[in-house]
């Protein structure tokens, strides 16, 4: 008998026409490592909470869920066997500082004081988290506030853990330390995990069984070597990791490979080197300067340490810069000072040759728009097509037709009369962008805007965004996603201790990077001449040698 077990599930949510699980059967044994993905809406997050009878969404529920033989309803001594990391941090913050956040579970369960303190110990340690122990939580990044709700979790011990996509607002290196991690609780410790995530290149690594996810109910399901191929063959190939897509788009022959290792195998074996050592030009762009930091100093409180600290930038016409660094660097601070909304303590910021601080709140908000980590803080009506309506109203857009088309290409319209807090991550995020794209602002500054959206979805922003640098506007976003800034990105620069440390073209920027680099880099490094940053890249190369 399976370890977990779905029967025929089918949920509705309140007042919606579809069910967001439809007739879904499923079985996961005892330890197995379990990856869940699909495109934004496909019912990711609803089946992983409908597995935890404490989180369970209101609806109608059929079918039957049984967990280690027991059905769901009846699961009250599994409480804490059952651990989940939510999609969106401060859901499940519930403390005002980071240690009384990591010792609440504990607390609630009665854990002895000695035991309690060894627990935390141990897992701060893990975490290297010593210096967060008396930061407030809202003070954290998205990143850090991940970080701690892992660390809460693992402290119950839990025998099940469930993950809503946990990487979403972590840096490469978190990513990896954090996958590694979870690798670790499965192999050593039995621990079964279902993990829900958009960012495939590494978590196909580490599964079991990989299950696509469609209008609420399994599309294909199987071992990763053996559902790829499948996968490539449909209309889904977007999702596809790099790796494999470069083994099958050349026709590979033999098992496909996930690792960097197995790729760097298979590419040695196969194929020949097609690069010379040709050197990527960036695209000319014009001289004038739309925005422009300087000298910029800021700090939260007066007695705290500056989190940025004598910053330059610049920003050119017609420029795509994506800003990366790790957690807590002061990405999401800087673009917030951009876009007016912190003073700087020292320095000032300059949009168009003049200061930003002279210009009227509404000139301001008419020329820069600003997209937040947290999207939910974007909508003030009770659907998307309220918000909509306040936004052509507010800046005498002519009409709704532009939304409707905007709608479309993000692949949202289906949500318009939802309510911004029923929508799934990916889907509040596209529906956030498109009220901010319908104000055609100048510069666009956007805080990880590929965040929750899956692969068609970043396939389709990035025509977007693409089709309106062209046309002039300035870009600027802060990522964690290597791969969106590798391809589109025409600058990148690196944060680093309150400053931009480096910035380069991608090429120039993630070469000899050992985790800031896409995954085709990893590959060739030192077995070509000139490496390839994209899969793209690849395929152009190999067909400008055929055609010799």
């Amino acid at each position: 008998m399976a370890f977990i077990e779905l029967t025929n599930v089918t949920f509705t949510y309140p007042d919606c026409s579809e069910p967001a699980i439809n007739n879904l059967s499923l079985k996961i044994n005892k330890g197995q490592f379990v990856v869940l993905f699909g495109a934004s809406g496909s019912g990711k997050s609803t089946l992983l909470k409908l597995l935890k009878k404490e989180i369970q969404p209101h609806g109608k529920l059929l079918g039957q869920i049984v967990i280690d033989g027991q059905p769901v309803q009846e699961t009250e001594g599994l409480a804490n066997d059952i651990g989940f990391v939510f999609q969106d941090p401060e859901n499940q913050l519930v403390a005002d500082d980071v240690l009384h956040e990591m010792v609440f579970g504990l607390e609630n369960i009665g854990l002895p004081p000695n035991e309690m303190r060894s627990r935390v110990a141990e897992m701060v340690h893990f975490f290297g988290a010593e210096s967060l122990l008396a930061r407030k939580s809202h003070q954290l990044s998205g990143g850090k506030k991940q970080q701690i709700n892992l660390a809460s979790v693992l402290l119950m011990q839990p025998n099940i853990l469930l993950l809503d996509e946990p990487t979403a607002q972590l840096d490469p290196v978190s990513t990896r330390e954090f996958l590694d991690m979870l690798k670790r609780l499965n192999d050593e410790f039995g621990m079964t995990i279902i993990l829900a995530e958009h960012r495939l290149e590494e978590v196909f690594t580490l599964a079991d069984q990989i299950i696509m996810m469609e209008k609420g109910q399994v599309q294909i399901e199987g071992e990763p070597k053996e559902v790829i191929p499948k996968i490539w063959n449909s209309a889904n190939k977007d999702y596809v990791p790099s790796i494999p897509a470069l083994f099958l788009s050349m026709n590979g022959e033999g098992s496909v490979p996930l690792t960097v290792k197995e790729g760097r195998s298979w590419v040695q074996r196969a194929m020949a080197d097609p690069y010379g050592e040709k050197e990527q030009v960036s695209t000319p762009l014009l001289d004038d300067v739309r925005i422009r930091a300087k000298s910029i100093s800021f700090r939260y409180e007066k007695k705290s340490d500056f989190i940025l600290n004598e910053l330059d930038l610049s920003l050119k016409k017609g420029e795509f810069y994506a800003l990366l660094g790790g957690n807590g660097s002061g990405k999401s601070t800087l673009l917030k000072v951009m876009a007016g909304l912190l003073r700087p303590e020292v320095g000032k910021v300059f949009y168009d040759k003049k200061a930003l601080k002279s210009y009227k709140d509404h000139e301001l908000t008419r020329r820069i728009g600003y997209l937040p980590q947290n999207p939910k803080l974007f909508f003030l009506q009770d659907t998307v097509e309220k918000e909509i309506l306040e936004t052509i109203d507010q800046w005498e857009l002519a009409d709704a037709t532009e939304a409707d088309n905007l709608l479309n290409q993000l692949g949202i319209a289906h949500v318009k009369t939802s309510h911004p807090y029923d929508l799934s991550g990916g889907e509040l995020q596209k529906a956030a962008l498109a009220c901010l794209l319908l104000r055609k602002p100048e510069i666009l500054l956007l805080d990880e805007p590929t965040k929750g959206l899956d692969p068609i979805s970043k396939r389709r922003l990035a025509e977007i965004l693409l089709e309106l640098n062209a046309a002039g506007m300035t870009i600027f976003m802060s990522t964690h996603d290597i791969e969106f800034a590798a391809r589109y990105a025409t600058k990148c620069g690196m944060m680093f201790q309150g400053n931009i440390t480096s910035e380069d073209i991608p090429r120039r920027f993630f070469k000899g990077n050992f985790f800031y680099t896409t995954m085709i880099q990893r590959i060739f490094r030192d077995l070509v001449l000139r490496v390839p940053m994209t899969l793209e890249e690849v395929s152009r190369q190999c067909a400008s040698i055929e055609k010799l």
